[in-house]
């Protein structure tokens, strides 16, 4: 048994004569790959008959038939990447791919479905392309922050009763479905007399307010006569139920 020494990396590998003698005298490094002639990188002068001469073939024969040196002074056969194992590598990436394209399709219809009255909105076009894609309804995007009360009034009228007057307006750049609105009457110390909530429909016919668009409303009511003496102000939201 020899050691010799890897000129490239210096890693000192144990070879048998065996070893040299089928390789004619060739050797592979296992830890930097490097192929050289084992008898002229000996850790000390063999006690052995030196293995015979390099042939001009030598190399591929020691592809053939010499299993690589690996580190830790230890000899293993040589192997190499099949064909199969290089095919499963490069589907590994492919594989990755289809998955991760799967996962962005599922995002993107998660957001189209949640943003469906949006999208609706934005380009009406798309309306019966989503309700047929999400297998639901698609109404009017609620934004409660996109609709303003412009002006109120709310006065007595003199044939009896009360009305309240108001303008409605879309701040938006796209239609906004139609809100409730809650009226509150109040007294003198601000405290609410009365409340009551008119629902879309009693505000306007339309279930919707267009883009950059105004709606006024009239509300009519009665009240009773002991409530109408201590109503001095009134309140009034709009809002999402």
């Amino acid at each position: 048994m020899h050691i010799t020494h890897c000129p490239q990396c210096d890693t000192a590998f144990k070879v048998s004569p065996q070893q040299l003698e089928l390789a004619k005298g060739w050797v592979r490094c296992g830890r930097c790959s490097h192929v050289f002639e084992a008898a002229l990188h000996f850790e000390t002068p063999p006690d052995i008959p030196a293995p015979p001469l390099p042939s001009a073939d030598a190399p591929s024969l020691f592809r053939a038939a010499m299993a690589p040196a690996v580190a830790a002074h230890e000899v293993k056969p040589s192997s190499v990447n099949t064909v199969p194992a290089e095919n499963t590598d490069a589907a590994l990436p492919l594989g990755w791919l289809i998955g991760a394209c799967m996962l962005v399709l599922a995002l993107l219809m998660q957001f189209v479905v949640a943003q469906r009255n949006w999208l609706a909105a934005e380009e009406p076009a798309l309306r019966p392309l989503l309700s047929a894609l999400c297998a639901c309804e698609v109404t009017w995007p609620r934004e409660p922050e996109a609709v303003l009360i412009e002006s109120s009034s709310f006065t007595e009228s003199p044939q009896g009763g009360y009305t309240v007057q108001l303008r409605l307006k879309n701040t938006q750049h796209h239609p906004v479905a139609m809100p409730a609105l809650e009226l509150s009457l109040t007294d003198l110390q601000d405290q609410v007399l009365v409340r009551r909530v008119f629902t879309a429909e009693e505000l306007s016919g339309k279930d919707h307010v267009q883009s950059l668009r105004d709606v006024r409303s009239t509300l009519n009511f009665d009240l009773d006569e002991k409530v109408s003496q201590r109503v001095t102000g009134f309140r009034a939201f709009v809002f999402y139920p």
